[in-house]
This record gives structure tokens, sequence and C-alpha cells, in this order.
């Protein structure tokens, strides 16, 4: 397993105290949930915002912005009490990407009737997580009472369908705003140890952890055993929260202050430069990796 040298932590830190602020949030699905106030509310929005987190930020935050207008200012209390004629307005003519009209019905549908069983969407989250305190299970737990409870609509891309390999990136974004609070996170679910969390394989986590040697070199996406493994990697720096670190790393890529190649203009800022495969080899020297796909 990789782990962190002291001096690689040092700037990792350095890179985290640039990054990890609040004016960063305007490029970052977290900015809906923290436009609500009550817990509900926030719940329900940051699933929703965490499900469409895939392609490009500008691409998906003006689709998430639509959709929370149509939900209105209280949106758990909307979905409560929906009928049939409102969740079809509200996904009327819904696209995005992969993700259909009937898709967001679905996702829609399935929260509410969740809500309607468990009283909020972390009881069954609980019910996977607690025997082993394993959160890839919490989450699949959830996803699949969803799933269940949207039938016979079917959330398709915008859920995970839980399978052996997947990272579950986005599920377990929305985790990490659920149960960290530092200001950015929201904390807002209680007996979940932080320790236990998985880092969201984002595209330019991802591209940014083989680039430091984190993760091995490789092309294609990022897998759960490549979450598992940079997670322990980050463990050495900060064992009681190890997804600390990763609103910075992928906003050092949405920023464009990483390119994932050598960048004259940018690479002898970058606080990581002496550890990158690209600040190490200099120009046309490192990997050539094509880009990730989002999960």
């Amino acid at each position: 397993m990789p782990s962190v040298s002291p001096k690689l932590s040092t700037k990792l830190e350095t890179m985290y105290a640039r990054y990890h602020n609040s004016k960063h949030l305007a490029q970052d699905p977290l900015l809906f949930p923290r436009r609500y106030e009550n817990p509900e509310d926030q719940e329900v929005v940051a699933l929703l915002a965490a499900s469409m987190a895939f392609g490009r930020v500008s691409a998906f935050l003006p689709v998430l912005d639509r959709l929370f207008s149509k939900l209105g200012p209280y949106p758990a209390t909307s979905l409560d009490q929906a009928d049939d004629w409102e969740f079809s307005a509200w996904t009327d003519g819904f696209v995005y990407r992969f993700a259909t009209s009937d898709n967001l019905k679905g996702m829609l549908l399935g929260i509410a009737k969740v809500r309607k069983e468990y009283g909020g969407l972390q009881p069954p989250f609980m019910q996977g997580y607690l025997p082993n305190r394993q959160v890839i299970e919490g989450l699949r737990a959830l996803a699949n009472s969803i799933r269940l409870a949207a039938e016979p609509y079917d959330p398709g891309f915008l859920l995970p369908l839980g399978r052996p390999t997947d990272p579950a990136k986005r599920l377990n974004m929305f985790l990490r705003w659920m149960v960290r609070d530092d200001g950015l996170d929201l904390g807002i679910w209680q007996g979940i140890n932080k320790a236990d969390l998985l880092i969201p394989m984002d595209v330019h986590v991802t591209r940014i952890s083989r680039m430091l040697g984190l993760l091995p070199s490789k092309k294609g996406g990022p897998t759960l055993k490549d979450a598992i493994a940079l997670t322990k990697a980050l463990s050495t720096i900060d064992p009681n929260d190890p997804v600390r670190l990763d609103f910075a790393l992928a906003h050092m890529g949405i920023s464009g202050d990483c390119k994932g190649e050598f960048a004259d203009a940018i690479c002898p800022k970058c606080p990581l430069m002496d550890f990158c495969v690209h600040g190490r080899q200099g120009p046309g020297q490192g990997d050539d990796r094509a880009d990730l796909p989002g999960k």
C-alpha cells in the first residue's frame, strides 16, 4: 500500500490550505444543499445533487439549479406531498447525458417513498453500514432501497447498481457531505465514524493521485479497490479523517490549476510539483493518459 511521506504530507497540507475554502463552492454541487437550513431538505437535495455530478461541472450545475427551482424552498416537503401529476411535471422534458425524465422521476419517487417508510435517508444506510462498519455496504443498502421504492420506474445511471468493483464516487461524495462538518461539509448524519469514509474517486482526484504515485499508473477508470487504497494512503496523514483532502484535490483539477500534463505557466507554482511525475520529468516526459470517465 502506498503511503504518504512526511515531505509530501506537508505539501498536501499546503494544497489543502489553498483549495479547501468556500470560494470554490461556486464550482461544486455541494453549493445546493448548503442553500437550505432544514436537515431534511439538505439530505434530499444533497443526494439529488450528488447523483447528477457526472460530466463537466459547468454542464450539470445549471441542470440542478432548474430542478431545485421547481421543487421550491422546501424540497423534502414537496416530495412528501406530491402526487403523480407533480412528479411528472417536475421531470417533463428532463434529459442530462445518460439520464432521462423517467430516470429522474424514479429517483424522486424512490426518495419520497423511502422517506415515508423510514422517516429519512439515513436509516436504510445504517442497516447496511452497522453490521461491519463498511460504508460501501451502507450506500448499497440506501441505493437498493430507493431503487425498490421507485418501481416501476428506474433511476438508471443516477444510482449505481452496487457492482463489486464500482467505487460509487457520487454516493461516497454524498456521504462525505452528510458525515463531515468542517464549514463546507454539512455533518448532519450522526453515528458514522469519519475514519470509515471512502474517498470519492473523482476524475481529478484519481488523476492527481496517480501522478503523485499514490495509486498505480494505469489507463481506465478507478475501481473500489483504488478507492480503498487511496483512502488508506491518505489515512497516514489523518487516520481519523482520511477523506479530508478530497475537496481540495478535486478543486485543484476543477479550477484548472492541474491539467494532467506539464504546463509552463502552471506547474512551477504547484506545491506538489516535486512529487508529481510531470514535475519531476518535465515537459513531454510524463505519462500520456487518457481522460478518465466519471463514476
